[in-house]
């Protein structure tokens, strides 16, 4: 009767010891994505610090993008900027309106691509030269 009760207790120990690394592991990997998230934040705020939209001649749709000088390695970034208004509108009617989406790519040791964006709206009236332009007068 004790070696049954004492190979049940290994195994119960066995099955215990296996739960805990399972929970472990995927609690490091839980952080791991937190650590990354925080990293893609701070990624796209150095995006708007490296190519700011202030200093554009002038607001035009298209996309942009690359990658980071100073960064973690692999990651990139894309910039879109589409038209949500009629170009032509008057100024009442949201003429120059812009949607502006920012996404950080980044990928992980398997392969497995990930991201994060940001969407804002971006106002941009016309100047007096007829151009739609954030950029301060002088520069």
């Amino acid at each position: 009767m004790t070696l049954v009760e004492v190979l049940l207790a290994i195994v119960i120990l066995g099955s215990a010891l296996a739960a805990l690394l399972g929970a472990a592991s995927q609690a490091i990997g839980v952080v791991k994505q937190a650590r990354n998230y925080e990293t893609a934040r701070t990624m796209l705020a150095l995006v708007e610090v490296e190519k700011p939209l202030r200093l554009e001649d002038e607001i035009t749709v298209g996309e942009d993008g690359g990658s980071f000088q100073d960064g973690p390695p692999g990651w990139r970034w894309t910039r879109k900027i589409e038209a949500a208004s009629e170009e032509g509108e008057d100024d009442e009617k949201m003429g120059g309106l812009y949607l502006v989406t920012t996404t950080v790519y980044w990928g992980s040791g398997s392969g497995k691509t990930s991201s994060e964006e940001t969407v804002r709206y971006l106002y941009v009236p016309e100047n007096v030269d007829g151009k739609r332009t954030l950029k301060p007068k002088g520069l």
